[in-house]
């Protein structure tokens, strides 16, 4: 199995709370397409630079565990899901010792 982990601010970009709906909706996605998922504990703080704003968020990061690489399709899927659910330009999310940005 390879082991995924997806950052999901816990703020939209006009500083709006996601509410436990909007993560359960999330969560029930991930549970249907890899069959769980996990929660990490805690928050994340971190911070990305667009020209000269930096922007800071809390994150929070799920792991999930794909069977094999054939399952990058579905991957690709939920980061889209994510990227329009929680309107967001761009997703991180790191597999393999790598990370990317989508």
């Amino acid at each position: 199995m390879f082991e995924v982990r997806i950052n999901i601010p816990t703020y939209d970009n006009d500083n709006r709370p996601f509410t436990p709906v909007e993560f359960g909706v999330w969560e029930s996605l991930l549970g249907q397409t890899f069959g769980g998922y996990s929660l990490l504990p805690g928050l994340v703080q971190g911070g990305w630079v667009d020209g000269e704003t930096t922007y800071r968020d809390d994150l929070r990061v799920y792991v999930v565990a794909l069977k094999s690489l054939t399952e990058g399709g579905d991957l690709e899927k939920v980061i889209d899901f994510a990227k329009l659910h929680f309107a967001q330009e761009a997703i991180y999310f790191a597999y393999l010792g790598q990370s990317e940005i989508l």
